[in-house]
C-alpha cells in the first residue's frame, strides 16, 4: 500500500476528533449583546453591509434593534 494513504487513515480520527472546532448552534444571547455585535464591513465598490459577530448574519440595510439601548439609537 501506498504509505500516503496509511498516514491519511492513521491521521482521519485525529482530525476527526480533535476537537479543535467548537461551534454552539445553541448558544442564547441577550438582545444588548446581539445589538452590541453589529459591524459594518466594506465592500470594495465603495459600500458597505452590516455582518453580526455572534449570529453570523448578514443585512444589507440598517440592522434593527432588538433592545432598548442600541449604539445606533
Amino acid at each position: 500500500m501506498n504509505k500516503g494513504f496509511i498516514v491519511w487513515l492513521i491521521m482521519l480520527p485525529v482530525l476527526a476528533f480533535s476537537g479543535q472546532v467548537k461551534y454552539n448552534r445553541n448558544r442564547v444571547w441577550t438582545p444588548e449583546q446581539i445589538d452590541n455585535a453589529w459591524i459594518k464591513v466594506p465592500w470594495s465598490n465603495g459600500g458597505y453591509y452590516y455582518h453580526n459577530t455572534l449570529t453570523r448574519d448578514d443585512q444589507d440595510g440598517h440592522p434593527t434593534c432588538l433592545s432598548v439601548n442600541c449604539k445606533w439609537n
